[in-house]
């Protein structure tokens, strides 16, 4: 990731949490079936808790198999983590949800609230941090009104990947690995639509 670049994406999430929508980068919108196994309706039947959100949000990540494009080193709790900051990050939550997802986020084994974090437009805010084995993965959320900023990751350690045809690529511990602002989040009629 280059500090320096900036990449603007437009996407658009189905309501139920099961699509996306983007340009192909040819002004192609494409649609894929995509989502965390939970919805923001899911999260939203009685009783909603910080401990029931944990519960429900685990049983899909149990639910589901790690898949080639996760990390098979990735803890339980770690998932649970990159999960909730999906729902946050993707999804239209009631007021309810974010609630209890937020004061859930600290009952995770592993998180930490950093007082001073940046999001890629350089606004400040608060975030909770999770350390995995090689990678800190954090939710950007402004200390005002708690809403989603964006979200900061980078390598902790030295990690080696192996690559088709034989190569190999060693990604140094501090190396950033994602850098995210959400500037406007709005509903639209159906994807492709501008607010």
């Amino acid at each position: 990731m280059d500090r320096d670049r900036r990449t603007t994406l437009e996407t658009w999430h189905s309501l139920d949490g099961k699509q996306l929508a983007l340009d192909n980068g040819r002004g192609k919108l494409v649609t894929e079936e995509y989502g965390t196994g939970v919805t923001g309706a899911d999260l939203a039947e009685a009783p909603v808790t910080p401990e029931e959100m944990i519960a429900r949000i685990g049983a899909s990540v149990d639910a589901i198999p790690v898949t080639e494009f996760d990390d098979a080193d990735a803890t339980r709790q770690q998932r649970i983590f990159r999960t909730i900051s999906q729902l946050l990050g993707e999804q239209p939550l009631v007021a309810d949800v974010r609630a209890a997802l937020f004061r859930a986020l600290p009952m995770i084994q592993g998180v930490a609230v950093k007082q001073d974090a940046i999001d890629a437009a350089g606004r400040h805010g608060v975030a909770f941090a999770y350390t995995g084995t090689w990678e800190r993965f954090e939710i950007i959320v402004s200390a005002q009104d708690y809403q989603f900023l964006g979200t900061y990751g980078e390598s902790v350690a030295d990690r080696t990947f192996d690559l088709p045809g034989g190569a190999t690529r060693t990604v140094k511990a501090g190396t950033p690995l994602v850098w995210s602002a959400r500037m406007t989040a709005k509903v639209v009629d159906k994807a492709g639509d501008q607010p």
